[in-house]
């Protein structure tokens, strides 16, 4: 029996048969693998026949003694060559059974198929064959108004507009030297000595941070020196976290001059005038909403759907998701893209060559080289179907047509 096993030739060295001591078999007794079993049945009927055509398809080559070649009986050949017929048929047909089973979930198999297990009926003569594979699980219907739960949303209010104003006036400031003390909103320059920390000719705006309350109300010339202490997260990494004695020394003190916010400051930005300016400023705040809003869509979307459908993590993306993740955070990962596969199955979303060629020269910028293509479009292919079952899901959620 263990001859048949070997000989189902189950693909790649990745989807190995591995009979009985099966790493995925091992795994599911571990309880840390999720997975489906299928279970293929080869009647006697079944390879008895294809034995037959086996042995006819060689006779013509086969060299028995006392026959001239392709002259042995089929029924010689068949004893003669039992096991290694039995062996080949069983592979057809096991293998024709299989690729059936595999269609039905490609390109989503994570790991598999593998043998878990293989029976013979002695009596009636038929074989039994217990395969694993690891693919997105079985979801019922998708509850589209708990989908909908919570999605973000928004619109650019004219404070949002006012807030670029602002920004843009900070940037086209005019520095004007005082002899004044220093307070917030100035552009100073000093030097900065503390511990083995020297920093000459440093620029900084003056806010409310911990540098910037030590030099407020010093004037440009004076040094101080004082005992401070840094917070971790401090802006500027050199001081970050220290805590000891800093001498500052003022070397230069300007405060800024903001321009009116008008017509004129409009034209100098290039724009006909204000108005023009606020409506520009407007269509770009909508347009960097609108992607920020559909990235947290989408996350919220992917977020409602693990609570919808409570699985379990399939291993083998929870361990390759884990290179460059958390262990929990793999998991969750784990979770959406099983679920958006079992979604993509159920809807029969699917995506052409010619959709993947599209995505490989926008990529590529048309350098591709055309016998790695196959495996390129491999790769590919599950990666961009689960960004349509997404753009299908949002279409759904909003009420739109969602046919793939």
């Amino acid at each position: 029996m263990a001859e048949l096993v070997y000989a189902l030739d189950l693909g790649s060295s990745a989807h190995r048969a591995w009979g009985f001591e099966s790493p995925l078999s091992q795994r599911i007794q571990e309880g840390r693998m999720v997975m489906a079993e299928y279970t293929l049945e080869v009647k006697k009927e079944e390879l008895d026949k294809k034995i037959k055509e086996l042995a006819e398809k060689y006779r013509k080559d086969v060299m028995i003694p006392g026959f001239r070649k392709g002259r042995a009986p089929v029924e010689l050949i068949k004893v003669r060559f039992s096991r290694e017929l039995e062996a080949e048929g069983f592979q057809e047909i096991a293998g024709a059974k299989l690729e059936e089973i595999l269609e039905k979930h490609r390109p989503f198999i994570y790991a598999g198929p593998d043998v878990l297990d293989v029976k013979k009926d002695e009596e009636k003569g038929n074989i039994t064959l217990k395969v694993g594979l690891e693919v997105p699980p079985e979801i019922g219907k998708i509850d589209y108004k708990k989908l909908s739960r919570e999605l973000p949303g928004g619109e650019v209010t004219e404070k949002d507009i006012e807030k670029e104003l602002e920004k843009l006036r900070e940037i086209n400031a005019e520095l004007k030297p005082v002899k004044r003390k220093i307070k917030k909103g100035d552009s100073v320059l000093v030097d900065i000595e503390m511990g083995d920390v020297k920093m000459t000719n440093y620029s900084l705006d003056i806010g409310n941070d911990t540098l910037s309350r030590f030099i407020k109300g010093m004037k440009a010339g004076e040094e101080k020196k004082e005992e401070i202490e840094f917070p971790e997260k401090f802006s500027i990494p050199e001081l970050a976290g220290k805590k000891g004695e800093i001498k500052v020394k003022v070397l230069d003190v300007k405060e800024k001059v903001l321009p009116e916010i008008d017509d004129e400051f409009a034209k100098n930005m290039g724009f006909e005038n204000l108005d023009d300016m606020k409506k520009e400023i407007r269509a770009q705040l909508e347009e960097d909403l609108k992607e920020n809003l559909e990235k947290k869509i989408r996350e919220k979307i992917l977020d409602n759907l693990i609570e919808q459908f409570d699985i379990e993590p399939p291993e083998s993306l929870v361990r390759s998701l884990s290179v460059n993740m958390t262990r929990a955070d793999a998991e969750k990962e784990a979770k959406r893209i099983a679920i958006l596969d079992a979604i993509a199955l159920k809807e029969k979303i699917e995506i052409t060559d010619e959709d993947i060629d599209k995505k490989l020269n926008e990529v590529a910028e048309g350098k591709i080289d055309e016998e790695k293509l196959p495996g390129y479009r491999d790769n590919l292919r599950p990666v961009l179907i689960r960004e349509k079952t997404i753009e299908f899901l949002i279409k759904k959620v909003r009420g739109e047509d969602g046919d793939n």
